[in-house]
């Protein structure tokens, strides 16, 4: 593991590996439809999907170093506001991080998921210069593109991503 990812913190966030005591919250930001608008797959149904969903997140952090952080507020500790961060993904036959965040109703428009956004570049930079930085972003997610903006990244072109059209966002 890559001990720059494992725990950090922001300005006003705790970003901490998922781990497996971790399903609860997994199903929560992923069960609610509000947070899942956008999301190709739809939201969660089941405890079930979520577990698959950890599991997978579980192995990224085993097998990679990095992966998905969970998120909570400096002082609202223990409680997981969203998630965000990097992992890796085959895009197009290629290797690539794929920058993602999600995070709870409540806390849109606090600017969580620019700060998560902006820390996870900064050290996929330091930490993996090599491997392109991407964000795959539906069209309609103006939230969403407004962060993307907002961290410099770049419209690259748009994409089939699992039958969505959507865009694909670079760094540099």
């Amino acid at each position: 593991m890559i001990q720059d990812f494992e725990r950090a913190t922001t300005e006003r966030l705790l970003l901490r590996a998922v781990s497996a005591n971790d399903l609860e919250a997994v199903f929560a930001l992923h069960s609610d439809p509000a947070t899942n608008r956008f999301s190709r797959a739809g939201y969660m149904r089941t405890l079930d999907d979520a577990r698959k969903t950890l599991g997978l997140w579980l192995e990224d952090w085993a097998r990679e170093g990095v992966g998905y952080w969970l998120v909570e507020r400096l002082d609202a500790p223990g409680v997981v506001v969203g998630l965000g961060g990097v992992r890796h993904k085959e895009l197009e036959g290629q290797r690539v991080l794929n920058l993602a965040y999600r995070f709870a109703p409540q806390t849109w428009g606090a600017g969580y998921a620019t700060e998560v956004s902006r820390f996870a570049l900064a050290l996929a930079a330091k930490h993996l210069p090599d491997v392109p930085l991407v964000a795959i972003i539906h069209p309609d997610n103006t939230a969403s593109l407004r962060v993307v903006e907002r961290l410099g990244m770049r419209l690259d072109r748009t994409i089939d991503y699992d039958g969505c059209p959507s865009r694909l966002f670079v760094t540099g």
